[in-house]
């Protein structure tokens, strides 16, 4: 663990955000864990190995783009992946479960690596168990034991030594006379240190044993059922919220184009953005609501699982005409306002709502529930998958420049026209498509005022003069600054230093 937080803090102080450094952290804490559970003699299933070896191959998306939103779900994913094996110590599970142990993995990961590490003190009574013993049971109490005296002393010691040292400049100098050392670089390295040696700790003391929260067992609390009364009485009251929603929007809903036209003081932006959040907000939503009252009806009789069948069924294809209805509203307002990585994400998401609704349709309508919640988590990750094969800030850029390539050559533009202050601002994952519009064969027709700030954003983000470190090489940013470089003269004389773009 503390060859973890060393590495950690040499590796991301490179400069340039994550890339490589990341990967390199997910693959060490990976290789760490492995060792770790074959000294304590716990077997990892080959599930559990592959779960690890996906975790350390969604990290590997953190170098593949330069998107900063898909570096997050990269990274994202790599953290579920390393969460969902050490429920279990290893162990295989995931194919066939629930939400709650799916959640309760998810949820105990960083919370074992916030307070794993507690059971290793010494007197703290832990010892490794198998992950079947009954012994499991002690560790959501011995997450409750109190800290000692050192631990409580240690944070604060180095916070209030962090602000001490920055709120006064004789202060600092007096500690760095006293010391002789950079005392403010070296309580930065030591927090770092500290803080990823202590939750590599915990995560690989909580993977011996497995992540279950057993103190969640221990309140007492029995599952609530309700009969089909109940929770029909519900889901027909939502179905004709849903269906009168419906019915009284249907002709705005999906009026398209055609409705802005025709209806006085409508426009594309009000027609595209009226309740377009509070739609995908519904579709989120309907979901969950639906497997809690499946979960209440768990051990229903016959007639009442097919009044919850026919129930639930009918609001799924209500669902699937609001998720309709906002693709289509989405796709007017980018006709006219153009493509935004905002706008191609929450179409992304919606088209992911569509097939897990039609996966909880296949799955838990047909009494298969268990399999639900390893297909959501297929999905999910084929998801992000997908987008780092789409290359959203390369599609954007395109996209919007053909569109305006195209207004420009028909003479027919509808909407504002090109916004080059987003498209300079995407990341570098749209360099090698703002470098192809520069030329002048490539069609799109820029001015020299778009060409020039075009061209001072691809020197300043990417040029010769901007630093390196390979502590946060990243393929997307280093083939940016290949091409960049490459084409630098160009660019130069495109947008002169001492020339303004206009």
């Amino acid at each position: 663990s503390i060859g973890l937080g060393i590495s950690g803090d040499l590796l991301l102080r490179g400069v340039g955000g994550p890339g490589v450094n990341v990967f390199l952290l997910f693959a060490g804490l990976g290789l760490a864990t492995v060792c770790v559970s074959r000294a304590a003699r716990v077997e990892i299933s080959l599930e559990g190995k592959m779960w690890i070896g996906f975790g350390v191959l969604c990290a590997a998306g953190v170098v593949l783009r330069g998107s900063p939103t898909l570096r997050l779900l990269a990274f994202l994913c790599a953290a579920a992946a390393f969460a969902v094996p050490a429920l279990h110590a290893g162990a295989a599970w995931v194919t066939r479960t629930g939400v709650l142990q799916l959640l309760e993995s998810l949820v105990a990961a960083p919370l074992f690596g916030l307070v794993g590490s507690v059971r290793l003190l010494p007197g703290a009574g832990w010892r490794a168990p198998t992950p079947t013993s009954a012994e499991v049971s002690r560790g959501g109490r011995l997450t409750r034991l109190a800290l000692k005296g050192i631990l409580l002393a240690a944070p604060p010691l180095v916070v209030f030594g962090a602000l001490f040292v920055s709120a006064d400049a004789i202060f600092a100098d007096l500690v760095s006379e006293v010391f002789r050392v950079d005392l403010e670089a070296l309580i930065s390295h030591g927090m770092i240190i500290a803080l990823l040696s202590w939750l590599a700790c915990g995560y690989m003391a909580g993977f011996v044993t497995g992540t279950r929260i057993d103190s969640l067992g221990t309140v007492g609390l029995s599952r609530p059922t309700l009969g089909i009364v109940e929770v029909g009485t519900a889901l027909a009251l939502v179905d004709l919220l849903f269906v009168s929603f419906v019915a009284v929007q249907f002709r705005y809903l999906f009026g398209g184009s055609e409705l802005v036209g025709v209806t006085p003081g409508l426009t594309y932006a009000a027609y595209a953005r009226e309740g377009f959040f509070q739609l995908v907000a519904a579709s989120a939503l309907v979901v969950p609501w639906l497997l809690g009252a499946d979960w209440l009806l768990r051990d229903a009789d016959r007639g009442a699982r097919f009044a919850y069948v026919s129930f639930a069924g009918l609001q799924l294809l209500l669902l699937l005409a609001i998720v309709v209805s906002a693709l289509q509203r989405m796709r007017v307002y980018q006709d006219v306002y153009g493509m935004t990585e905002l706008r191609l994400f929450a179409t992304a998401f919606l088209a992911w709502v569509s097939i897990l609704v039609l996966w909880f349709a296949a799955t838990v309508l047909r009494a298969r529930r268990t399999r639900f919640v390893f297909g959501t988590l297929v999905g999910g990750f084929g998801l992000v998958a997908s987008l780092h094969l789409l290359n959203p800030d390369a599609l954007v850029a395109r996209t919007n420049l053909d569109r305006a390539g195209a207004g420009a050559a028909t003479g027919e533009v509808v909407g504002p026209a090109l916004d080059v202050s987003y498209l300079t601002s995407l990341g570098s994952d749209a360099a090698p498509i703002l470098l192809e519009a520069l030329d002048d064969s490539s069609g799109f027709d820029l001015s020299t005022s778009e060409r020039c700030r075009i061209a001072r954003r691809l020197l300043r983000a990417w040029g010769p003069s901007v630093p390196t470190d390979w502590r946060s090489w990243n393929w997307s940013v280093h083939r940016a600054r290949e091409m960049v470089r490459a084409e630098a003269p160009s660019l130069r004389r495109l947008a002169p230093s001492r020339m303004r773009c206009g």
